[in-house]
């Protein structure tokens, strides 16, 4: 009687599982929310002149290191998901620092 365990045909055991794929909401939730208070700081800009062109253009880079890891980090495990994840909230401070010197 063999005491090996039964195993998926259809999954790779040498292959990662995938765990974070229920986090893809989450992570398009803060890509949203960003996206949204960027288009309302451009539509100011554009209708007053005020802040500056230069702080759009960096939340525009910013937001697009977002977008990229929100896209990469449900698929990512291990310490690739880890170093995604700090490039995520990295680029969500870096957010928050520009806002306060749009508003400030």
């Amino acid at each position: 009687m063999s005491t090996a365990a039964k195993t998926d045909p259809l999954r790779n055991p040498s292959y990662p599982q995938r765990v974070h794929i229920q986090e893809r909401a989450q992570w398009q939730a803060v890509l949203t929310n960003w996206e949204e208070k960027i288009a309302a700081a451009k539509t100011s800009f554009e209708a007053t002149g005020k802040g500056s062109a230069y702080l759009l253009h960096q939340m525009t880079g910013a937001r697009d290191q977002i977008a990229e890891m929100a896209a990469r980090l449900p698929m990512e495990v291990g310490h690739m998901y880890e170093e995604d994840k700090h490039t995520l909230e990295q680029a969500v401070q870096s957010l928050e620092r520009l806002f306060k010197k749009w508003q400030g």
